[in-house]
């Protein structure tokens, strides 16, 4: 099957899925399933399916020994929308097997994570969500993402029983990313049982978290990940046909990224004129939003 239909397949997989129609998605991917060999290992080392340039270099910064290969094979989003539908189900521990399958093949995926820990979640298995927080949190590379999971991991702790803890990570997450309904999650909590903390809500929520041991430790191949990643883009896109609005859009995300890790002034400037070429190359058209 061409690469073009089997990413067509998916696309109308992903359809059915968010449609709630489990039949016609599951149909799809076992046909996609069928069409696929699977090749564990090849000259250059074990094949692994990234869905993104960065993550195949995060992958490679984070274990320089051993030997990979990148192939888009397309079996770890096949068996991730498998366990969504036996999520939507609510056969969870069915759920979590096709997620681990989906892990086999992309071990650097935050979408991946975040469907097992809404999973284990559900199964109001603690234990489990922490492991694989651990796991989640070291991959998170857009604060967007490490936001996403500090979220959850504020649920979990609601769940636990414990507000305060929950309303810190609640807080701490909107630090990372500003979302609006962080917003209503705090206030539900301070309507709840208000707080009992001594501090100012941010920096005092990240001093909490400090001692609690819940503070985002930024693992040490994020940096060079995104300065690889950035180089090889500009790199790429010094030809005039790699000059195209998505990847501009997409350098410009992970300049975001790194400036978020790594703050200074030569990367905001660098991000910056990236910015004013991109909105030159590409200008607002009257009527465009």
């Amino acid at each position: 099957m061409e690469v073009k239909e089997i990413i067509d397949q998916i696309k109308k997989a992903n359809m059915y899925v968010q449609k709630k129609k489990a039949v016609e998605a599951d149909a799809i991917l076992d046909r996609l399933l069928k069409s696929i060999e699977p090749v564990e290992i090849d000259k250059y080392g074990k094949v692994m399916d990234f869905n993104t340039q960065l993550e195949f270099v995060l992958y490679c910064n984070m274990d320089k020994r051993r030997k990979i290969s990148w192939t888009r094979n397309f079996l770890s989003e096949i068996y991730l929308l498998k366990g969504i539908i036996q999520f939507d189900n609510k056969k969870y521990k069915e759920a979590i097997a096709w997620y681990e399958k989906a892990l086999r093949w992309n071990p650097v995926s935050v979408p991946i994570y975040s469907e097992i820990l809404e999973t284990y979640m559900k199964l109001k298995d603690f234990e489990k969500f922490d492991m694989y927080f651990q796991k989640a949190i070291k991959i998170a590379v857009r604060p967007v993402e490490i936001a996403l999971l500090y979220k959850k991991l504020g649920y979990v702790w609601i769940e636990k029983g414990n507000d305060e803890i929950a309303y810190c990570l609640l807080l701490y997450s909107k630090l990372f990313f500003p979302r609006k309904e962080a917003d209503k999650e705090i206030a539900y909590l301070e309507k709840k049982v208000g707080t009992k903390l001594k501090y100012f809500p941010d920096l005092g929520a990240i001093e909490y978290l400090k001692e609690k041991g819940l503070e985002y430790q930024k693992p040490d191949y994020v940096v060079p990940s995104l300065i690889s990643i950035i180089k090889a883009m500009l790199d790429l896109m010094k030809k005039e046909k790699y000059q195209t609005k998505e990847n501009y859009l997409m350098v410009i995300d992970y300049y975001h990224s790194l400036y978020f890790h790594r703050p200074g002034s030569g990367i905001h400037s660098q991000m910056l004129s990236l910015q004013r070429e991109y909105e030159l190359k590409f200008p607002v058209k009257k009527g465009d939003k």
